[in-house]
């Protein structure tokens, strides 16, 4: 099939780099759930590693290809990602070449979803891999601070815009999210994700200014100062949002 444009289609076709990263999955014999399996190129792989995959795909010629494929011990599952419910997967891998498009929202949804999730296996854009693998400093973001939280992130390897078809204009990275045995801080997920975003909502400015019209000034008295978002640590973040919080 010819991929779509309008979808974000771009499929990895090199061999070598699906078996890599069928490899590189902490699998262990769980199911996966595949968001964008397309024609099938990398379900084929994790099939023979995963006790079941659950291919994700919106695309009704993609998904009908699947089907058509009889893969073993394969699902099709056909629906946007982004929409449908994951209630019926559990205890698993999620795994997938995400549509540079939406990949922050799919990982996003993921991160909503960490109790179904041991690990999270993502091809993503190589900028955005590295920003969801930095959990401080000039690359990092709330949502990779976020991600830090609940998984070891580790950046295994780049792929080059050749191996897929048609080649992206960008260099890939493939990104292993392995969810740690128990959260590191304790906190409402998207109270912290509100927090964040108001950190880091101008970066070039400090964290007091980018917070003083949130807060009373004497709560932010300890701000005051140069401190900008990303020379701030999961640690310092937490205990700010204590403080700022605590009622």
């Amino acid at each position: 099939m010819r991929p779509k444009k309008r979808l974000g289609q771009h499929f990895l076709h090199e061999s070598r780099y699906l078996e890599r990263i069928a490899k590189e999955c902490p699998l262990e014999g769980k199911p996966v759930l595949e968001i964008g399996a397309g024609p099938g190129n990398l379900t084929r792989y994790l099939a023979r590693r995963a006790s079941r995959v659950y291919a994700v795909e919106k695309d009704p010629e993609a998904s009908s290809l699947l089907r058509e494929a009889g893969l073993e011990g394969v699902e099709v599952v056909e629906g946007d990602a982004l929409k449908i419910s994951w209630d019926f997967f559990q205890d698993g891998v999620c795994a997938g070449n995400l549509p540079y498009y939406i990949s922050s929202p799919l990982v996003r949804k993921f991160l909503g979803n960490w109790r179904r999730f041991s690990a999270g296996c993502f091809l993503l854009q190589w900028e955005l891999a590295e920003k969801f693998s930095s959990p401080r400093g000039r690359k990092t973001s709330p949502l990779s601070i976020l991600l830090y939280n609940f998984y070891t992130p580790q950046l295994k390897f780049k792929i080059p815009p050749g191996a897929f078809s048609p080649p992206p204009r960008v260099h890939s990275g493939f990104l292993v999210l392995e969810r740690r045995e128990k959260p590191l801080f304790d906190f409402p997920l998207e109270e912290m994700e509100r927090f964040l975003r108001r950190i880091f909502s101008r970066r070039r400015k400090t964290v007091y200014n980018n917070l003083k019209a949130y807060y009373p000034e004497e709560k932010l008295q300890g701000l005051r100062g140069r401190l900008r978002p990303e020379e701030m640590g999961l640690e310092e973040i937490f205990y700010l949002f204590k403080v700022l919080h605590r009622s």
